[in-house]
């Protein structure tokens, strides 16, 4: 009876502590996927790597369905928007358990119609999306998808759908701006980019309330420092606003990527270069940290935006700095007007000179000649009148 008893009261303390480490656990990872959801929405880079990262610790392990569903939906939109090969395999293997599941999360479809957007396969893109139920960054990226088929109207209403589920979405509302400054509303435009730079903001602080890594790093929303920048561009609205915020950009070196910060170079120079501040674009330009041919390109593309008369019109990029952040398409410019045709003329008779007919004019001294004293009269001629007169 006493070994009995002692089995027992240690079996019993067992399970406690058993019961008691599988609720810490539970606590972590709920803790854990609350604050990622935070920094996800964010939708910055940063964000999407602090999510990630934070998610690799202990909840993905504890959890591979629905923590392992966030860490690889943080990981497909680095892959997406910030061209990040490695997460995007990262991405592809996390996705496989949440997939598998008997109930899908929700985030393991965004995950993979990320990755098909990515590869550029629109139609399986589609599709994940259309099972990811009632959830607003899924009509983001439908949204995303029909603006690259230049669809901009379809765009704009997924992307109030989204806004009808969450209107406070940082994603939906710096892409709402994008999609009403390109139709010609810049003002609502500037109210949406406006809230999606505040509202990403105050979800990074809670997502990483209590880290030293947000010490290191403000990761302003690029999509919407872009924008606004493209309306001063514009010249719908002032200078001074997305000046300031381009250079937060700009030298956010812990939290933005090198391609971000140098589109925020090319836009912040040629908006100092308007402004007569020349040291300023200089600057602004050498601070992008690029060299040779990509540092060319940046002067000579800022030099074309700072001198452009009319609205905003992007100009080409190469590969290495094409940014999903800043996809205004490139339109050519127009091709000059055709020439004037010339009335035909008259050949002229090679060989020898042709010297036009001279006016007729009276007297002699219209054909060069010298006028001429008159003859004396003859003495036969004097007599006649004599002679007459005699007969």
């Amino acid at each position: 009876m006493a070994w009995a008893g002692a089995a027992l009261v240690l079996a019993l303390a067992l399970a406690g502590v058993l019961a008691y480490r599988a609720n810490q656990e539970r606590r972590v990872v709920a803790a854990s996927v609350a604050r990622a959801r935070q920094l996800i929405r964010s939708d910055t880079w940063f964000g999407y790597r602090e999510a990630a990262d934070l998610l690799a610790v202990r909840a993905a392990r504890l959890d591979p369905i629905d923590a392992g569903a966030q860490r690889a939906f943080a990981m497909a939109m680095l892959a997406l928007d910030y061209r990040d090969g490695a997460a995007g395999g990262e991405a592809s293997r996390l996705a496989v358990a949440p997939v598998r599941a008997s109930e899908v999360p929700p985030e393991a479809r965004l995950a993979v119609a990320a990755l098909a957007l990515r590869d550029g396969a629109a139609g399986d893109a589609m599709a994940e999306l259309s099972r990811a139920g009632a959830e607003p960054m899924a009509s983001v990226l439908a949204a995303r998808v029909a603006l690259l088929a230049g669809n901009l109207p379809l765009a704009l209403e997924w992307v109030e759908k989204a806004l009808a589920q969450d209107e406070q979405l940082p994603a939906a509302l710096a892409l709402r701006g994008d999609l009403l400054r390109r139709t010609g509303k810049p003002v609502e435009a500037r109210a949406a980019y406006a809230a999606a730079l505040a509202h990403s903001a105050s979800a990074l602080d809670v997502g990483l309330a209590g880290s030293p890594e947000r010490l290191a790093a403000s990761a302003p929303h690029a999509r919407a420092a872009v924008g606004l920048a493209k309306l001063a561009l514009s010249r719908h609205t002032p200078a001074e606003e997305p000046k300031a915020i381009l250079a937060r950009v700009l030298s956010d070196g812990g939290g933005t990527p090198q391609v971000e910060r140098a589109r925020a170079a090319l836009h912040l120079a040629a908006l100092r270069g308007r402004s007569g501040d020349r040291a300023g674009a200089t600057a602004a330009l050498a601070a992008a940290g690029l060299e040779g041919a990509l540092q060319g390109w940046l002067e000579k593309a800022a030099g074309d935006e700072e001198v452009e008369r009319g609205a905003f019109r992007a100009v080409e990029s190469p590969r290495a700095l094409t940014s999903a952040s800043d996809d205004d398409p490139y339109l050519p410019p127009a091709p000059p007007p055709a020439p004037t045709p010339r009335p035909a003329t008259r050949a002229a008779i090679r060989g020898f000179k042709v010297h036009p007919a001279a006016p007729r004019q009276r007297g002699a001294a219209a054909h060069g000649q010298e006028r001429r004293a008159p003859k004396p009269a003859s003495s036969s001629a004097k007599r006649a009148p004599k002679n007459r007169a005699r007969h």
